[in-house]
């Protein structure tokens, strides 16, 4: 093998295969976590929505490092793989959990 072989890659198509992000998290977590606390800080007539928000955002931020989906493949892996109907007999064993 060629010992001055590097890889390549073309920046364009890898930025179009990445999921579109904001402030360091998907867009969809963004915006959804941006809807729940503002409903929170409507309903609540505090701040409060405003200081979840930034937890949330601070959590997901650093979840999203390494997967910009990580929400969205937690979420197929519990409805995909739920739990079984015998799980009360069997305690907390559960052969089809993915985790």
């Amino acid at each position: 093998m060629n010992e001055n072989y590097q890889k390549e890659f073309d920046p364009i198509a890898l930025g179009l295969t990445k999921s579109p992000m904001f402030m360091g998290v998907n867009l969809k977590v963004f915006f959804g976590n941006m809807a729940l606390c503002a409903l929170i800080c409507l309903h609540s007539k505090m701040l409060l929505g405003l200081l979840l928000f930034i937890g949330f955002h601070l959590i997901a931020s650093r979840l999203s490092i390494k997967e910009p989906n990580f929400i969205f493949i937690y979420w197929q892996s519990f409805t995909k793989t739920p739990p079984t109907l015998n799980r009360k007999v069997w305690g907390k064993t559960n052969s089809y959990e993915p985790w």
